[in-house]
């Protein structure tokens, strides 16, 4: 495993890509994922007959690796999972954490003090892929019985510097996501990556470090397959989704996506509980009976 210091990326413009793609890279909730958050059997058969077809599904995600689980088990999927939106290159396979972008902690304290004074409801929780630390004040989703030694709860400025956080979330339950990633973008200006995946009816923003999202990762990870951009199909369904989508030659919006991104005018596929992302691959995968298949056999990519 490496820890890496993060540099600006450049965003390529669309070039007119093949009819079909030589990888796939697929956020998770809300787009490959059913609203129950279980895989539709359409979804599975089509990771399945990509995977036979020579075309590596990639997942890209905002979950933490203690979150993957959903698909540790789905017959096909490359066993390299991007997660906590691009900070964290993981093997599902082997269990290991390939590549980590992390933090500084002075750097997210100076962003906390300006969100504090913005936002006055603000709460703060870090995540580093297999741990969460979070303030009093910041809501969990599921209730702490106090049995999770995963689970820490602190002050900020303990947590910042205890956790080697990939991510911190900021909070709030008078703002909505959109108002609340609005307010946290201005603090963190050019130093940090501010986000929001999840839609839950508060304010909930996710900060990693600075240049770091799915885009960044995805197009490490297709360096080191060898596959160009041009050649790369995603699809998502909300802001942190954006930069993956921009990157790739082959964009797909599911059509419950966020409006922000519906507006921007990518193809649209069905939606999450129709499965969307498995029609639209087994389409690709019929249409061309004959694919090269020299990524079939495409392992983990190796630790940077």
């Amino acid at each position: 495993m490496t820890t890496t210091t993060v540099t600006t990326r450049t965003m390529t413009i669309h070039e007119h890509a093949t009819a079909v793609p030589a990888l796939v890279a697929c956020d998770l909730d809300g787009t490959f994922l059913s609203p129950d958050g279980t895989v539709s059997e359409t979804n599975a058969r089509a990771v399945r007959a990509a995977q036979e077809a020579g075309i590596p599904v990639v997942f890209a995600t905002g979950r933490p690796v203690r979150w993957l689980d959903v698909i540790a088990d789905l017959p096909g999927a490359h066993p390299t999972v991007i997660a906590s939106n691009g900070a964290v290159l993981y093997d599902l396979g082997s269990r290991r954490t390939l590549d980590r972008l992390c933090l500084d902690p002075d750097v997210a304290l100076g962003a906390v003090a300006c969100i504090r004074e913005h936002v006055p409801d603000a709460a703060f929780a870090f995540e580093s892929g297999t741990h969460f630390g979070y303030e009093p004040a910041y809501r969990t989703w599921v209730p702490d019985t106090g049995q999770d030694p995963d689970l820490r709860h602190g002050s900020v400025e303990e947590l910042a510097h205890e956790i080697s956080a990939v991510k911190m979330l900021v909070q709030s339950q008078a703002l909505d996501d959109d108002a609340l990633r609005t307010q946290v973008s201005a603090c963190v200006g050019g130093t940090l990556t501010a986000t929001s995946s999840t839609g839950r009816g508060y304010g909930l923003v996710e900060v990693s470090a600075h240049g770091v999202d799915k885009a960044s990762m995805l197009a490490r990870t297709c360096a080191r397959l060898g596959v160009p951009a041009r050649r790369v199909a995603a699809f998502g369904d909300m802001p942190n989704d954006v930069s993956m989508l921009s990157w790739v030659g082959m964009p797909r919006v599911v059509a419950n996506a966020h409006p922000a991104l519906l507006a921007l005018g990518f193809p649209v596929v069905g939606a999450n509980h129709e499965s969307g992302v498995g029609t639209t691959i087994l389409d690709w995968v019929a249409s061309c009976p004959s694919l090269d298949t020299s990524l079939e056999h495409a392992g983990a990519v190796a630790p940077a």
